[in-house]
């Protein structure tokens, strides 16, 4: 896969800003899909939350399709499971729902005890 944020037009959010704000964050993840528009399917074990479109000008990754960004949860992550292994952590995949932008890699949230990264 040849992954390209230039590619992306907009994003799609299957739960309002105040769910999205709710979960704190999504898992962004690359998947190989045969079109560029449309919803799209998680993986199994997967709930989507989001999905990216891309412009009428993207091209295909290879002959199976083209590389969209998704955003989904996992029954382990927070959102899902308060108690569970990502209680006071978050898989390394996360990115700030409310920050997510078409175009950008998403970027990673700030837990309560961690210090912004600055470069």
């Amino acid at each position: 896969m040849n992954p390209t944020y230039e590619d992306e037009d907009k994003i799609i959010w299957l739960k309002d800003r105040d769910a999205l704000a709710r979960m704190g964050y999504v898992r962004e993840s690359w998947l190989l899909c045969p079109i560029r528009t449309g919803p799209v399917r998680a993986l199994p074990g997967e709930m989507l939350i989001g999905y990216v479109v891309l412009k009428k000008t993207a091209a295909k990754c290879d002959e199976r399709g083209y590389c969209r960004r998704i955003f989904t949860l996992r029954s382990e992550d927070r959102f899902c499971d308060p108690r569970g292994i990502f209680r006071d952590s978050m898989p390394s995949e996360a990115v700030d729902p409310l920050l997510v932008e078409a175009g950008r890699p998403g970027r990673r949230p700030i837990l309560s005890d961690e210090k912004p990264f600055v470069s």
